[in-house]
């Protein structure tokens, strides 16, 4: 099943309105965190309809401790993120998206795993 629209207020000093964005690819990767609950971290591709450009999106959703599949809440803006759950999820983007595709979107981004060296 498709992502829903998502539909952007313009903020008030721009006036009344929104704008209608569809989503085209989403990559998720859960993060557990004993006593503190679970993340899920999400990367959207995003299409505005009324022009066309495309934008990333990092959003998440929040679940307390032991809770249940109905207790996620939506977090707008992914706030921080460990550095590997942000290679996981670009990675993700790139080879095995959750829904659609991120095609052309990290065509110029090289992602080396850097290993550590040997202290001489």
């Amino acid at each position: 099943m498709p992502p829903k629209d998502i539909n952007y207020s313009y903020p008030k000093a721009v006036g009344r309105g929104y704008s209608v964005g569809k989503i085209i690819g989403r990559a998720m990767v859960k993060e557990r965190f004993p006593r503190w609950g679970d993340y899920m971290r999400i990367l959207d591709l995003v299409k505005w309809k009324k022009d066309g450009h495309k934008e990333l999106r990092f959003c998440q959703f929040y679940r307390k401790d032991r809770g249940t599949c109905n207790d996620w809440i939506f977090g707008q803006g992914a706030g921080h993120m460990s550095i590997a759950t942000f290679y996981k999820l670009i990675h993700k983007a790139k080879t095995n998206p959750d829904y659609g595709n991120f095609k052309g979107a990290f065509d110029k981004i090289v992602i080396l795993k850097v290993r550590r060296q040997r202290k001489t």
